[in-house]
């Protein structure tokens, strides 16, 4: 083997072992819920779900609130029970977001599309293993960042 090809193996081997990821360290949460529309509002369609840190962990300029670190679409409006794995090395806070897709699109108030709502609530109790929420969808078409304070 010449010389410039141990070499190059050499920084290849480098390079490849600088490339391993941190280890994620995961927390597993049992969310029991309920989604729901006000009194008179529609109500048939999915609901899609973001579970978000509130709060990711900065500094200055690179700290904010919502990371979204899992998504999921329930049948629709009712009880809810999922598992979610929460980033621990992320940030602090659980908050779930969702909205009802009235028009079975898959899109969040796409063009012409002004009746889809949406809803956001910090889970109270985090850290816990088990929690629960309630979270009434009464905003059309605004996203997380417009009903987080």
């Amino acid at each position: 083997m010449s010389r410039a090809r141990f070499v190059f193996a050499g920084a290849l081997g480098v390079v490849l072992a600088g490339c391993v990821n941190e280890e994620t360290r995961l927390y597993e949460i049992e969310l029991d819920g309920k989604v729901a529309v006000p009194d008179g509002a529609p109500s048939a369609g999915a609901v899609h779900l973001a579970f978000h840190v509130a709060k990711t962990f900065g500094e200055g300029d690179l700290e904010h609130p919502l990371g979204v670190f899992e998504t999921r679409t329930v049948a629709g409006v009712g009880p809810v029970r999922e598992t979610v794995l929460y980033p621990l090395d992320e940030g602090e806070g659980l908050v779930v977001y969702g909205w009802l897709d009235s028009d079975g699109d898959g899109v969040h108030c796409a063009p012409g599309q002004t009746e889809e709502p949406a809803g956001l609530v910090k889970v109270a109790g985090f850290p816990a293993h088990a929690l629960s929420f309630s979270l009434t969808l009464r905003a059309p078409c605004v996203g997380p960042e417009s009903l987080y304070p």
